[in-house]
């Protein structure tokens, strides 16, 4: 049996700290999805650790309307939809039907199916559909390259709302040149180029105040009036 790593051992500190992870079964049953689907399925829920602080944003800030970007099986949208209150609501959106489908069957169990509807559709596409203003957006989608929606992204925060972005541990990865996996099979060779390009754009971007969180890896910024 593989021993945890001491990020792993702390982490499990943490959240025992918490009180445990309330969707573990949901973050279990998607990391078998994937396993079973295999890697070019998509399902990979976000950590526990980062949706707890997350959350907290969302109660230190009142947000109210909430929209989120790759769905999966809908882990981090029950974070989302539990941390908005009972007069919240989160959007959410995947573009694969099977998702969808165990997406709002989880919902339906958490008791949040009259505040958190699950839209099939890819993002780029759904978000032109969409009105604003959101209070904040969770962009569980992009890897590893500018996504098609990002200035879309940015229209529906309203003027000091907060933009989520997972996945940077890509950064760390592209910065020191030492990736935990071959990258380039699934976002092509130059993806530590144009994870660093994104970055960029992002912290100089005029409508965001940008902050990098470390370990776990996150970019939250404040659309500014």
């Amino acid at each position: 049996m593989t021993q945890p790593s001491d990020a792993d051992r702390v982490s499990s500190f943490i959240l025992d700290l918490y009180g445990g992870d309330p969707y573990a079964h949901v973050r279990d049953a998607s990391n078998e999805h994937r396993e079973t689907h295999g890697p070019d399925c998509g399902v990979y829920p976000s950590d526990p650790i980062k949706m707890r602080l997350i959350s907290t944003l969302i109660r230190a800030s009142g947000a109210k309307r909430i929209l989120e970007i790759g769905c999966g099986l809908g882990y981090s949208a029950l974070w989302l939809a539990e941390a908005s209150g009972p007069d919240g609501h989160v959007d959410t959106v995947d573009r694969f039907p099977e998702h969808v489908a165990l997406s709002r069957q989880y919902a339906a169990e958490a008791g949040y199916s009259d505040r958190l509807q699950v839209i099939e559709g890819d993002g780029a596409d759904v978000l032109t559909t969409l009105s604003g203003p959101y209070d904040l957006v969770h962009d569980d989608a992009w890897f590893a390259k500018e996504p098609p929606y990002l200035d879309r992204m940015i229209e529906l925060v309203r003027p000091g709302g907060l933009i989520a972005l997972s996945n940077w541990f890509l950064l760390e990865d592209a910065v020191t040149g030492k990736p935990q996996m071959d990258w380039s099979a699934s976002a092509g060779p130059d993806w530590a180029d144009h994870v660093q390009a994104y970055a960029r754009k992002l912290a100089a971007h005029p409508q965001l105040s940008l902050s990098f969180v470390l370990r776990p890896w996150l970019a939250l910024a404040v659309k500014t009036p």
